[in-house]
């Protein structure tokens, strides 16, 4: 199990997680409430997945792994979407974007890092 605080990857994830709930969701519109209820889902998964591919090895990890990229992907999408409605949103969007580029180079490296066999 990898999970601990120098876990840089679910700590940049839980901030994400906190920025998302506290700073974006309430400036979602309510006529945008599929994009806020799809928003949502997808940090849920994103934190979901990350946790499962710390607690599992090998191909399971992989697994995991790969489904963090099509969240991080699917994430991408939405706020894409979000930062077309209004310049505030857009604003709002690119701290998120910011910090998605970050978790996303992490887990590449992660990635990187078990096929070569340095991870345990």
């Amino acid at each position: 199990m990898i999970v601990t605080k120098e876990f840089k990857i679910l700590n940049k994830t839980e901030d994400l997680y906190r920025h998302v709930r506290s700073n974006l969701l309430p400036i979602i519109p309510n006529v945008h409430r599929d994009l806020r209820i799809h928003l949502t889902n997808e940090v849920y998964s994103l934190v979901r997945n990350l946790l499962s591919a710390s607690y599992n090895k090998g191909n399971v990890r992989n697994k995991y792994i790969n489904d963090l990229i099509i969240n991080i992907s699917m994430l991408d999408f939405i706020l894409g979407e979000l930062s077309n409605i209004s310049c505030e949103l857009g604003k709002k969007c690119l701290t998120v974007i910011r910090s998605l580029t970050d978790i996303k180079n992490m887990i590449y490296a992660w990635r990187n890092n078990i096929s070569d066999g340095k991870d345990e």
